[in-house]
């Protein structure tokens, strides 16, 4: 029996660091478990401008984790040139995509989006 593939969406920001944080380990435990086939981790919207601006010590803590486990965060590019964030991200080492493409591209290839 085969395993899902799991897209987790990281929508929360500043609002709900908690979920962030449920999020970003759902990522790399579930990846390191080897629960899913595969996992891939996208930040969105308010999630990314969190995400390049944080100093939160345990989400902090669980994105290296992130980054351990060989899970390539990305993230929307529209969205951090908005915010002003691009040249963070990828300090952070985010790789900015066209969220609404990727999307659409990693469903066709059998992830399943799991949203935080």
């Amino acid at each position: 029996m085969s395993k899902a593939k799991a897209l987790i969406i990281i929508l929360s920001g500043q609002d709900s660091p908690i979920k962030v944080k449920l999020g970003l380990n759902v990522a790399w435990r579930t990846k390191n478990s080897g629960a899913f086939e595969d996992v891939k981790l996208l930040f969105f919207g308010p999630g990314e401008d969190f995400i390049a601006k944080t100093d939160d010590k345990e989400i902090l803590e669980a994105y290296g984790e992130v980054l351990k486990n060989n899970i390539i965060p990305q993230a929307c590019v529209a969205v951090a040139d908005g915010f002003g964030i691009s040249a963070v991200l990828q300090e952070k080492k985010v790789e900015l995509v066209r969220a609404g493409q990727r999307i659409a591209e990693l469903m066709a290839e059998g992830y399943q989006p799991i949203t935080f």
